[in-house]
């Protein structure tokens, strides 16, 4: 398994790439992380900058080509989402690029979610008394449910993990108002829409907020300091690796 490490993840939300590498190493997999990744390209292609975007895709091609893998993991619904669609559909035109390199990889990439789930399989880690867990609710990245269709596979995951029961919030797909730069760019506007996120979360009466986006993470972060306080966010991943 190679593991696209993504931006957000390295930089801001490291203790998810731990958990994903624990997880993958209690599977069995044997886990290459290329040393001098950079993003997946994603933040600039929607500004526009396209050159930047071919910078980086070919940065990848090259770091990857002499690694060999069996698949390609990503913990990032962004990352996976780009390096799965976007790069094997923009890079067939950038000179120089082996559009059936990047199909390979394409075809190799999957959320760490969908991989633990369709690949190896599940572990049930449930030896808690249903008394004694805390209530999980899971926020539906776009980028992962609504571009890729993954949606059951990280409830599969939290459904496994020791100690928490999954309750449902009300439209849990609908967006946290994140969008990428539309945050920075629209803050107010991208806080309304969180605040209505950020409700929906509360109403569960839930210790912890699970999402599979780092970006989502940082959004919701901001929009539960606003709240009532008390609930924890993290990767689906990270509440199954605590029982591994």
């Amino acid at each position: 398994v190679l593991l696209f490490t993504g931006c957000l993840i390295d930089k801001i939300f490291p203790n998810v790439g731990i958990a994903a590498v624990k997880t993958l190493l209690h599977h069995n997999a044997r886990v290459i992380i290329p040393k001098g990744q950079g993003c997946c390209g994603i933040p600039a292609l929607a500004s526009g900058d396209t050159k930047t975007f071919e910078t980086l895709l070919n940065r990848h091609a090259d770091l990857f080509k002499n690694e060999k893998f069996d698949y390609l993991v990503t913990a990032c619904a962004t990352c996976t989402s780009t390096i799965k669609k976007l790069w094997p559909t923009i890079g067939k035109d950038i000179q120089g690029l082996n559009p059936e390199r990047l199909k390979q990889i394409s075809d190799k990439t999957y959320d760490i979610s969908q991989f633990l789930a369709k690949i190896p399989g599940i572990n049930t880690q449930d030896t808690i008394p249903d008394e004694d867990k805390k209530t999980a609710t899971y926020h539906d990245p776009c980028h992962l449910a609504k571009s890729l269709g993954v949606r059951e596979e990280p409830r599969q995951l939290i459904n496994a993990a020791s100690g928490y029961t999954l309750k449902e919030m009300t439209d849990p797909d609908r967006c946290c108002g994140m969008g990428g730069s539309f945050n920075l760019y629209h803050y107010d506007l991208s806080s309304q829409i969180g605040s209505i996120k950020r409700q929906n979360i509360e109403d569960t009466g839930c210790d912890t907020i699970a999402t599979s986006c780092p970006a989502c993470m940082l959004q919701i972060s901001d929009m539960l300091a606003k709240g009532r306080g008390g609930i924890e966010i993290k990767h689906p991943v990270e509440l199954y690796a605590e029982g591994i």
